[in-house]
């Protein structure tokens, strides 16, 4: 599966391996939303089921979802 098949909104990914061999995912522009796995697949799937989470979090608080710099450059 390709990175082109997840829906980050246009937010940047940081994707890498650590020291013990653990597949870690964060937006560039938001490090606090993260995710691991054992391989980049299931990374980059937990990702965007804690962005999924975090875009729900903000509409159940009434907040607008954060939009990508890159996004805002073309509006």
């Amino acid at each position: 599966m390709s990175i082109n098949n997840y829906d980050f909104d246009g937010f940047t990914i940081n994707l890498y391996v650590d020291e013990n061999g653990d597949w870690l995912c964060h937006f560039v522009e938001m490090p606090n939303i993260s995710a691991f796995g054992d391989t980049s697949e299931e990374a980059l799937i937990e990702l965007q089921t804690a962005w999924e989470m975090v875009k729900e979090d903000f509409i159940a608080k009434g907040l607008e979802i954060p939009i990508a710099p890159r996004k805002l450059a073309y509006s």
